[in-house]
């Protein structure tokens, strides 16, 4: 039997609006009783994912966070890169942004814009700003904070992070555009570097390396490795993958069938 292993996405693949669907969790259950390797790969930081986590009682065996700036199998940090440069950026987000969370190791800064008001946020948007306000010791000025691993931003719409997006890029900054979100990241910072990182700590192929995304930061490791989009994502994130399914416990199920038949 080959060793296999499974990186999903998080926020709009197997959680939504902070629910995991019963199927889901056990064909996670099934997936890992039966030898695989399961584990998130997501844009969230260490503190409110691995809460949420624990909330739903589910067990991973790797995470990779803020798009693979910390990457953790149980007890080892196999990674972990900081942000540098991103005090440039600071005017741009603060005249772009909804608002924008600037998160470190135990430590956290956030700026909330008056246009805000003007935006719908959803109850799993505002339960995640409020975790963040739980978890980190908050920073009542950015440069006050000692180390970087990313800066999350939330703007009006997705035309709106695209073009953010770009203007981070011209300022020399790596920044993943996702729906109306952008990631501003570390230099040489991906999901799919990340997930080449974890398998080949695991002892993986490639070619039994399965991933699931529905947003565009997902598109290189899903059409990298064998990968499944979901139903809800753009067209140009199902195109990228070879598979398209509602739920990441529908991907299990196929993953299960292939691999441990």
């Amino acid at each position: 039997m080959h060793a296999v292993l499974f990186a999903s996405d998080f926020d709009g693949t197997l959680s939504h609006g902070q629910e995991i669907d019963a199927q889901t969790l056990a064909a996670v259950s099934r997936f890992r009783q039966k030898g695989g390797r399961f584990g998130i790969c997501s844009g969230r930081d260490p503190g409110t994912l691995k809460d949420e986590l624990s909330q739903h009682g589910l067990a991973c065996d790797f995470l990779i966070l803020m798009n693979g700036a910390r990457i953790e199998a149980g007890a080892d940090c196999l990674q972990e890169k900081l942000l540098s440069g991103w005090e440039k950026a600071l005017p741009l987000l603060r005249e772009r942004c909804l608002f924008f969370t600037i998160l470190g190791r135990e430590e956290a800064y956030m700026f909330r814009s008056g246009k805000e008001r003007t935006a719908e946020v959803s109850a799993g948007e505002q339960a995640y700003i409020d975790a963040i306000g739980r978890v980190y010791a908050m920073r009542r000025c950015a440069e006050e904070l000692a180390a970087v691993y990313q800066i999350s931003c939330r703007t009006q719409d997705g035309r709106a992070a695209v073009a953010l997006a770009d203007a981070l890029h011209r300022l020399g900054l790596s920044a993943w555009p996702n729906c109306e979100y952008v990631d501003v990241v570390p230099e040489g910072v991906g999901k799919a570097p990340a997930v080449a990182a974890v398998a080949a700590h695991f002892g993986v192929a490639p070619g039994q390396v399965y991933t699931a995304g529905d947003g565009r930061n997902d598109m290189e490791m899903l059409s990298r490795f064998r990968g499944f989009a979901m139903s809800s994502a753009e067209e140009c994130v199902q195109q990228a993958a070879s598979w398209t399914v509602k739920t990441v416990g529908e991907a299990l199920e196929q993953v299960c069938g292939e691999a441990f038949a």
